[in-house]
């Protein structure tokens, strides 16, 4: 009888450690199905953003304008809010002179001393050459702080790089990342799209450049969509509008962080 009660006991341990794993495989599955669905309406509204930026190459007007307005859209259950930006409007890191880059640093919260050191930094980290600035970082600064690379004494080909420059930290790479840009190519300042980038201008002694009278070379769009249960996923893309082939060139592809 003892043996028959305790069979019983470990049956119904074994019943309720199945049922247990059960609930947790139909969860795992429902949030791995609403992410699927947030990422499917993600990548829908970049190229949402994309039909609109071929119908302006082909002459047509422009839906959503290129200065960073948030637009929202409905995919399917999902609600999605797209931004495209113009990348002539940023700071580019391998062009910007070095005034430009210490009123981006001091905009955030950076003390001048640092945002100089920063800048120079920079400089240092994309010029060909080992000759150290005021307050720049060469090859020894990075080893004497114990990191294990050093400048790069090439032009940036990622904003990503700036991560790498001596004396950058994950907080403030996420506070001046979406001011910059490796493909402005059309003109070493930013041309003032936005009274952000007018008011850095005016603050490194720039003169304020005109507004472009045609879309730039390329465009940085953002999508973030958000599943009816839950899943959130992040879609930025950085593209070139053609109008010679059906299809843009797609420069960067990437999934981002959500805006808190």
């Amino acid at each position: 009888m003892i043996a028959v009660l305790w069979m019983l006991v470990l049956l119904s341990i074994v019943a309720a450690a199945l049922s247990l794993e059960t609930r947790s495989s139909t969860r795992v599955a429902r949030n791995m199905a609403e992410n699927a669905a947030a990422r499917a309406a993600a990548d829908a509204g970049v190229q949402r953003a994309l039909l609109d930026l071929e119908s302006v190459a082909t002459g047509d007007k422009a839906k959503f304008r290129a200065d960073g307005t948030v637009y929202d859209w409905q995919f399917a259950n999902a609600k999605v809010r797209i931004s495209v930006r113009d990348e002539a409007g940023k700071i580019d890191l391998n062009q910007a002179p070095e005034p430009l880059m210490v009123a981006l640093f001091t905009s955030v919260g950076v003390d001048p001393a640092k945002a100089q050191a920063l800048a120079d930094a920079i400089a240092d980290f994309r010029d060909p050459d080992n000759l150290r600035r005021l307050s720049g970082a060469e090859l020894s600064d990075y080893r004497d702080a114990g990191l294990n690379w050093g400048p790069k004494n090439a032009p940036f080909q990622a904003v990503e790089e700036l991560q790498q420059v001596f004396g950058m930290t994950p907080e403030l790479y996420s506070r001046v990342a979406p001011d910059l840009t490796v493909y402005s190519v059309a003109t070493t300042l930013p041309m003032a799209a936005d009274q952000r980038m007018s008011g850095l201008l005016r603050k490194a002694g720039i003169t304020t450049q005109s507004p472009p009278s045609s879309p730039g070379l390329a465009f940085s769009i953002r999508a973030e969509a958000k599943s009816p249960n839950g899943g959130v996923f992040v879609r930025e893309a950085i593209v070139q509008p053609n109008p010679d082939r059906p299809i843009p060139w797609i420069l960067s592809w990437r999934q981002g962080a959500p805006k808190t």
